[in-house]
C-alpha cells in the first residue's frame, strides 16, 4: 500500500493548528495582569524606599527615615539628600527644619549638632516669622545667618531693621552685628557706610581714640596698608624686594632702600623735580623693627614720654618698616649745612613745596601734617612721604585726606590677626 505524503502533510498541519488553537491567550493576559498588580502593590508599598535609594541614602538611613511619620518622610523626600540625616533624626523631631539644620551646619562646620538644632529651632520658631513680616526673603535670612547669632537676630527684630537698612554695612570688611547700633549713629553723621563700620570696629584708626585692641598685619605686601599704633607689622617682617634708588642719598644715611615699586616711583619723581630745578635727596627709607626699636628708645631718652610718643612710632608701627616710606631732604639743605647754616629745614625750601604739590602724581603723599596730628598720631613731619600708588595718592590729594581718612572712607583695612 502506497503512503500518501500529501495526506500525511495535511494531517500534520491540521494537528499543529489544533494545538495552536488550544493556547489560552486570555489566561496569559490574566496572569500578566496579576503579576503587574502584584508588582504595583510591592512598588507602592516600597515607593518611599525606592525614592530614598535614588536620592543616595543607605539602607540603614532609609530605615531611620521610614521610621518617621509619613509627613516627616514626605518632608525629607522633598529635599536633596542630607548628609547628616541620622543626626537630625536622633536630635530633633522638628522634621520641618531638617533641611535648615543641614544648611546651617554647612555654613558653620565646627558647630556641634545639638547647638545647630538649638539655634535653628530658636530662630525659626521665634524670629523668622517676624523677619518675614519685615519683608526679609529666605535668601536674605540666610545671608544674615552666615555670621549672626541668635542674639543678633533678636536685636534686628526688636529694632525692626530691614535688610535694606543693614546690607550696606554687611558689605564692609570688619562688620559685626553686635555694633550695628553704633554703625547707624556714625552713619547719620558721616553718610558713609565704610567709615561707620571701620571707625567703630577699629576706633584707633583716628589716633585721638584709645587703642582698644592690637592687631598684627597679615597682608604685609599691600602698598596701601595702614601701619600705626594698633596695626602692627610682624617683628620679623622684611620686604623681599628692597632696592636702593638710583638718586642722591645724604652722606649719613644708612638705610636708603625702598621696595622696588616705591623706588621706581621715587626715581620718576626725582627726575621730574630735577627738570624743574629742584634737587631731592634721600635722607632715610627702610628701617627694620630692630632699628626702629633703637630709634624709639633714643627718643624716650631725649624727650618726655608725651613728646617722644608724638615724634616716633612704636616698633612694628612704623611705616619705615614697610619699605614704602622715605624721609626726603634736598641739596639746598645740604649746601646750607656745609656753609654753616644749622637751622636749614627741608620744610622751608621750594623743593618741599614742589613735593607737596606734585608727589601724588608719582604715587606719594605727604604723610604727617601738623593740622592732622589728631588723626595720624604723629606731629608735623614735612620730610616724610609715603608711597600708596598713583590712584590712591590722587584721591587722597584731591580730597585733602590723610591715609587714615582714605582707608575709612574707602573701606580699606589691613588683613589682621588680633594680638593675644
Amino acid at each position: 500500500m502506497r503512503f500518501n505524503r500529501g495526506k500525511r502533510y495535511s494531517y500534520y498541519s491540521s494537528y499543529t493548528n489544533s494545538r495552536k488553537s488550544r493556547i489560552r491567550w486570555d489566561r496569559i493576559a490574566l496572569i500578566a495582569g496579576a503579576v503587574i498588580i502584584v508588582l504595583g502593590v510591592v512598588i507602592w508599598f516600597n515607593l518611599s524606599r525606592l525614592q530614598l535609594m535614588f536620592k543616595g541614602y543607605s539602607f540603614g538611613q532609609q530605615n531611620d527615615i521610614l521610621s518617621l511619620s509619613s509627613k516627616a518622610v514626605d518632608e525629607v523626600l522633598s529635599h536633596d539628600k542630607m548628609e547628616n540625616i541620622t543626626s537630625w533624626i536622633d536630635e530633633s523631631k522638628n522634621y520641618q527644619y531638617y533641611d535648615e539644620y543641614e544648611k546651617y551646619l554647612s555654613l558653620h562646620k565646627d558647630t556641634k549638632v545639638k547647638t545647630v538644632v538649638k539655634v535653628i529651632d530658636d530662630i525659626y520658631d521665634n524670629y523668622v516669622p517676624r523677619l518675614t513680616t519685615l519683608k526679609y526673603t529666605e535668601k536674605q535670612i540666610w545671608e544674615i545667618l552666615k555670621t549672626a547669632t541668635v542674639q543678633d537676630v533678636q536685636h534686628i527684630v526688636e529694632k525692626e531693621y530691614t535688610f535694606d537698612n543693614i546690607e550696606p554695612f554687611m558689605k564692609v570688611k570688619g562688620f559685626i552685628f553686635a555694633d550695628l547700633d553704633d554703625y547707624m549713629k556714625v552713619y547719620a553723621e558721616k553718610k558713609n557706610y565704610n567709615y561707620a563700620v571701620l571707625i567703630t570696629t577699629y576706633p584707633f584708626i583716628v589716633s585721638s581714640n584709645d587703642v582698644n585692641k592690637s592687631y598684627t598685619i597679615q597682608n604685609t605686601n599691600d602698598v596701601s596698608i595702614l601701619v600705626k599704633k594698633g596695626f602692627y607689622l610682624p617683628e620679623n617682617y622684611v620686604p623681599k624686594d628692597l632696592v636702593t634708588p638710583k638718586m642722591p642719598i645724604e652722606a649719613s644715611c644708612k638705610d636708603p632702600q625702598l621696595r622696588k615699586e616705591a623706588s621706581d616711583a621715587l626715581i620718576e619723581m626725582y627726575n621730574a623735580a630735577k627738570k624743574e630745578g629742584y634737587h631731592l635727596v634721600i635722607n632715610s627709607a627702610y628701617r627694620s623693627f630692630k632699628a626702629q626699636q633703637e630709634t624709639y628708645d633714643d627718643y624716650f631718652k631725649k624727650y618726655d614720654p608725651v613728646t617722644a610718643a608724638s615724634l616716633v612710632s612704636l616698633p612694628g608701627a612704623s611705616e619705615h618698616q614697610t619699605g614704602l616710606s622715605v624721609d626726603l631732604t634736598c641739596q639746598a639743605v645740604i649746601d646750607d649745612k656745609r656753609n654753616g647754616i644749622q637751622n636749614s629745614k627741608f620744610g622751608y625750601k621750594p623743593d618741599y613745596k614742589w613735593c607737596v604739590a606734585n608727589s601724588y602724581k608719582y604715587g606719594y603723599i605727604l604723610r604727617f601734617e601738623e593740622e592732622k596730628a589728631n588723626i595720624t598720631g604723629i606731629g608735623n613731619e614735612p620730610w616724610h612721604f609715603r608711597y600708596v600708588g598713583k590712584e590712591a595718592a590722587k584721591e587722597i590729594f584731591n580730597n585733602g585726606w590723610t591715609l587714615e581718612e582714605y582707608c575709612l572712607y574707602k573701606g580699606i583695612i589691613p588683613t589682621v590677626k588680633e594680638k593675644k
